[in-house]
């Protein structure tokens, strides 16, 4: 159990050097920040402590960002599913295409599983 949980931190840990951000909500506006939970080629897990404005099925778009490594990826794609508690909100996106994962942050990824 311990040992877990040891796990779950390095994950929050290892990625919170990566940003999303999304831009556009159903081409409107929108400025959302949040930390990584999960990445893929195909998509993505987002970690936001507090309330978020999103619902299943919107479009969204905006960049992927690693300031500290000037990495910049931009995407698109549809929110798949949310879950939300008082504290925070979780949600995932299936990009509309596929993205390029740079080596930093597969290796980031390798280190957290």
């Amino acid at each position: 159990m311990q040992k877990e949980r040891n796990r779950e931190r390095a994950s929050a840990n290892e990625m919170k050097e990566f940003q999303i951000k999304v831009y556009q909500k159903n081409g409107e506006a929108e400025f959302i920040q949040c930390t990584i939970k999960n990445i893929s080629e195909a998509g993505l897990a987002g970690f936001l402590e507090g309330k978020i404005d999103l619902k299943e099925g919107d479009t969204v778009s905006g960049v992927i960002e690693g300031e500290d490594f000037g990495i910049k990826i931009r995407y698109a794609g549809t929110v798949s599913w949310i879950k939300t508690n008082s504290e925070s909100a979780l949600f995932g996106v299936n990009f509309s295409s596929e993205i390029l994962l740079p080596d930093i942050l597969i290796a980031r990824l390798m280190a957290v599983a």
